[in-house]
């Protein structure tokens, strides 16, 4: 399939694997210090759009002129996809959903004293990508060395008793209430207003979704999610009404989604920017689809070529 050649992605250390490889086919390497210089003569006369595309959890400072960039870009008149938008640690998200009147797993300090919580790291994935970083950055991005944490190989599941007090205001932690739920993930893919809803399996506790056979997918249009009132092709009513708050109050460009259900209700537990996919181009035809709405962001005036 043809890629977006009116995109530029630039990215540090996201690119090859990464869902956006699949789409845009421009790609330009950022380096922290990176002068505009860098970015400036990566857009060519047909660039119309600019994707910051990186692996950190808070990536606001990265480049370190990133918001001088985002501005210089738009008075050139080149969209600037997620712009402002680069905050996804997971505090950051329970607040987004609560302000938004959704479901967080934020776990409240009091209540049952044998109830399974799950310590994690407040970064993503344990805070792997900002520990990848040059030595001199990390104590912009990465959490202390004393962290009790240290990757996501270490999160804890443990009962509110055996919480460590200081663990609740530890800015570098956070806690969230353990859902029980069986193998399924829900995950969604968002670009423009083309939205991917997957139903998938994984028998990992971190759960990752991986188009494996039985995985089954619809596509739906951002704007008719309003109108979903009921269960949808076969996708829980709950679930949509918890996408359909997530979009209408955080109108992301490109974003990954993860929802998990107790067998009742559904909780968004992971907000994703830069969303991996795979070694292996997808397959499935929900990836046109996402082009498309892509294609859109990218190219407003040109007709969609698929």
């Amino acid at each position: 399939m043809e890629k977006i050649n009116s995109l530029l992605v630039y990215e540090w250390t996201a690119w090859r694997g990464y869902l956006i490889s699949y789409l845009a086919g421009a790609h330009c390497t950022a380096e922290w210090d990176d002068d505009w210089e860098v970015l400036d003569a990566a857009c060519g006369p047909d660039i119309r759009a600019v994707l910051f595309h990186h692996r950190l959890s808070n990536a606001a400072l990265f480049p370190r002129h990133r918001p001088a960039f985002e501005r210089k870009l738009a008075r050139r008149g080149i969209k600037v996809l997620n712009a402002g938008r680069a905050d996804m640690r997971k505090r950051t998200l329970h607040t987004m959903l609560e302000n938004a009147g959704l479901r967080s797993a934020r776990a409240a300090r009091e209540g049952p004293a044998d109830q399974f919580l799950f310590a994690k790291t407040d970064l993503n994935y344990g805070g792997e990508a900002e520990r990848a970083l040059p030595a001199h950055l990390q104590p912009l991005f990465s959490a202390p060395a004393d962290c009790p944490i240290r990757g996501w190989d270490d999160y804890r599941l443990l009962r509110r008793d055996e919480v460590n007090p200081a663990w609740w205001d530890d800015p570098h932690l956070v806690i969230e209430n353990f859902i029980a739920h069986d193998d399924t993930i829900y995950r969604i893919y968002g670009c423009g207003d083309a939205l991917v809803c997957i139903r998938a399996h994984s028998p990992d506790l971190i759960k990752k979704e991986m188009e494996r056979p039985g995985d089954r997918w619809v596509c739906i249009d951002r704007r008719r999610l309003a109108a979903v009132a009921d269960d949808h092709e076969g996708f829980p009513r709950d679930m949509w009404r918890q996408l359909a708050g997530f979009v209408a109050r955080y109108p992301f460009d490109y974003f990954c989604l993860d929802i998990i259900h107790d067998g009742t209700r559904h909780t968004i537990i992971d907000l994703n920017l830069t969303p991996y996919y795979n070694t292996r181009p997808p397959t499935a035809e929900w990836f046109a689809f996402l082009r498309c709405g892509l294609q859109r962001l990218a190219s407003p005036t040109l007709e969609e070529v698929v």
